[in-house]
């Protein structure tokens, strides 16, 4: 249950198979120009149901301290387009950035173009990002909908800046005016960049 960039990914390759595959992902990612990471997919079972499980695997290394604002990012991405990534993709993928971005500014209390991104999280964010956008372009899914989010137990989770509730404030912020089952499941269920 709930929603990631990963989740995204594997759902809408084993919804795609065989019309998309995560070699054609990983061969419209490449126009990033970003390394330091690897793309796994697998079927697999989730209680008894099948399902396409998508990851980003972060290599490790000196680069996962390393930190980029949203305007490097969206650099990142728009100069993708001269490298053969699709107008379509590039701009759904732009918006969708630009949402979590927005969030991340307003939990934090900064301007949107000072958000930063740490390595690991920003090389995460940006091929599920992409690549949902990119999968949602080959499938042509113009609109998507979605039903009640299960919000999880409240609690809290650590990360790089420390101890954070779950759900994380920026998912907070995304989901507002969805509706959200508070208390069904555990855990982190949304992520910020799966509400976005």
């Amino acid at each position: 249950s709930g929603i990631s960039g990963d989740m995204t990914i594997g759902a809408l390759l084993d919804a795609g198979a065989p019309r998309i595959d995560v070699a054609g992902l990983a061969r419209a990612l490449s126009a990033l120009g970003v390394g330091g990471y690897r793309l796994t997919y697998e079927h697999t079972r989730v209680g008894p149901l099948r399902a396409g499980s998508f990851d980003v695997v972060v290599d490790p290394g000196p680069h996962r301290h390393h930190h980029r604002d949203w305007g490097s990012v969206r650099g990142l991405i728009e100069g993708a387009r001269a490298a053969g990534l699709g107008a379509g993709v590039v701009e759904r993928a732009l918006s969708i950035f630009g949402e979590l971005a927005a969030a991340e500014a307003a939990v934090h209390g900064v301007p949107v173009e000072t958000v930063h991104f740490h390595e690991v999280g920003a090389i995460d964010a940006i091929v599920d990002i992409v690549g949902t956008a990119w999968c949602l372009e080959q499938l042509g899914i113009d609109r998507c909908f979605v039903g009640p989010l299960p919000g999880g137990p409240p609690g809290y989770i650590t990360r790089e800046h420390g101890r954070l509730p779950v759900p994380a404030p920026a998912t907070v912020w995304l989901l507002e005016g969805f509706p959200v089952v508070v208390g069904d499941g555990e855990g982190e269920l949304v992520t910020p960049t799966g509400a976005a």
